[in-house]
């Protein structure tokens, strides 16, 4: 009797660590994240934090200088043959007719400073656009959003670098420059009456820190009106988290309405 619980305990403990097994093996190669970022694309329009006219791209594997990211398009509506690689300068490789995101610029110049980062998601999500616009400090308040850090989020205003005459959209290499500038070593940067950047080591990384920036936003804003808020505070946002439940479980949603 005794050694069939010990039997049937260690079956369910090697099923439930198969996923991770399979997830940290998984070979890490330019095919398997252009996969990752289809998915990405899909996820975050599932889950509302990408619009039509936002964007995810990963860093290649075979040329770090390089990376891959859709064509212009709705990123519900991305396939593999709307995948494209830019060099170092943010140029495509293999245009052929196609049109090409104008804010590119800013994953080039993110992953120009920060070797450390793989992939790049802007968005305009609209719960963070009041903390782009007023002097609220925007910093974690749920513990799934302790990859924010412990001082406020850094805000980038683009009238800093272009003046008052500007379009608001960061469609040159000066300007997104001066973003991965403010974004500094942070994960996350707002950008003044425009949305956000979020960056990460992995695509589901950034898929993860993408959605709970936009849930922290949500939260925090309902916070504000009930009275002061307690953020969380130096040692709670030193720790970490698992995405593969969180990744698979995305990736099936947004299939089960139709985004594959």
């Amino acid at each position: 009797m005794r050694h069939s619980t010990f039997v049937f305990v260690f079956i369910a403990a090697l099923c439930l660590l198969t996923p991770m097994v399979r997830a940290a093996s998984a070979p890490d190669t330019d095919v398997q994240r252009i996969t990752d970022l289809i998915a990405a694309n899909h996820i975050l329009a599932d889950q509302g934090v990408l619009d039509g006219f936002g964007h995810v791209s990963v860093r290649s594997v075979k040329n770090p200088k390089h990376f891959f990211m859709s064509r212009s398009l709705a990123p519900a509506l991305v396939t593999p043959a709307d995948i494209m690689e830019f060099d170092e300068n943010s140029a495509p490789l293999d245009l052929k007719g196609r049109e090409i995101a104008s804010e590119r610029f800013i994953h080039g110049e993110i992953y120009r400073v920060r070797p450390d980062v793989q992939t790049v998601v802007h968005s305009h999500s609209p719960a963070v656009l009041p903390f782009t616009i007023t002097d609220t400090p925007f910093k974690p308040v749920i513990h799934t959003a302790y990859f924010l850090g412990y001082d406020p989020v850094p805000v980038f205003d683009i009238r800093n670098v272009e003046g008052a005459d500007n379009k608001m959209l960061v469609n040159t290499a000066p300007t997104a420059a001066a973003l991965a500038k403010v974004l500094g070593n942070h994960s996350v940067a707002l950008m003044r009456g425009h949305g956000m950047v979020v960056t990460a080591d992995t695509v589901p990384w950034v898929t993860f820190r993408s959605i709970y920036t936009q849930q922290n936003a949500q939260i925090l804003l309902e916070a504000l009106k009930l009275g002061k808020v307690n953020y969380l505070n130096q040692y709670e946002v030193n720790r970490a988290d698992r995405v593969e439940r969180h990744w698979d479980a995305w990736k099936l949603e947004a299939a089960a309405r139709g985004l594959k």
